[in-house]
């Protein structure tokens, strides 16, 4: 779908676009003006902004509002999130074989932002972009901090014969979660190989236990309490 098939969304983001760091207040006039549309419509367009927690008004007209700064702090803070993870992901993948994955929750779905694949002849085929359904994968269960009793332990290990498995078939996934300075889940983390490739025991005991540590590791870079005092110990 283009821009324009959309045309209040293509009109919204033109409005956003008019303010600039020596034009930080516009009046409705002023926008019908620059943009070439009417007023009628630029009035409904400001106040659906308005709404949106993307402009504010005062005195002057218009002024970008508090929604914009928290989308890009967002933006920033999955940025910051990506860097942060990508030497310990690299470092897990090197340690277990395993192709390495970030994961960030988007609403109802999880997006996959990093990706570190095995040096090997298979590895995993979810690459950054992919986006799934959070409930139908168990890292995004793990994200929506999902109370099932299999979740319990603060990981998840899942396979392609899982119900409602999104993986290829043959794939075995090592899910944990990351946390930011608030203690919060902030993200995942999952290692990915296939089946019959490592024995269940390794699977549930060493392989889990390095996915754990570098979940935490990362958590500690980031600020999460808990995690910060663990790499001091």
């Amino acid at each position: 779908m283009r821009a324009t098939d959309v045309p209040g969304l293509e009109r919204g983001i033109a409005i956003l676009r008019l303010f600039r760091r020596d034009r930080t207040s516009l009046t409705p006039p002023e926008v019908a003006a620059e943009l070439g549309i009417p007023r009628s419509t630029v009035h409904r367009l400001l106040r659906s902004l308005e709404a949106l927690g993307l402009l504010k008004e005062d005195a002057g007209g218009f002024s970008l509002g508090p929604g914009v700064l928290a989308l890009g702090f967002e933006y920033l803070a999955s940025l910051d999130l990506a860097e942060t993870a990508a030497p310990v992901l690299a470092r897990l993948r090197d340690k277990i074989g395993c192709s390495t994955h970030l994961v960030v929750l988007d609403r109802a779905n999880i997006v996959f932002i990093a990706r570190y694949p095995a040096r090997a002849a298979v590895s995993s085929s979810f690459g950054v972009g992919f986006t799934a359904p959070a409930r139908k994968t168990l890292v995004g269960r793990l994200l929506l901090a999902d109370p099932d009793p299999a979740l319990a332990r603060g990981y998840g290990i899942s396979d392609s014969l899982s119900a409602g498995s999104l993986f290829p078939r043959g794939m075995v996934a090592i899910s944990a979660p990351i946390r930011g300075a608030d203690g919060r889940i902030a993200a995942g983390i999952n290692a990915t190989t296939v089946a019959g490739a490592f024995s269940d025991a390794e699977i549930r005991g060493a392989l889990k236990d390095k996915v754990l540590a570098a979940a935490g590791e990362i958590s500690a870079l980031l600020g999460a309490p808990a995690a910060r005092r663990r790499l001091r110990t």
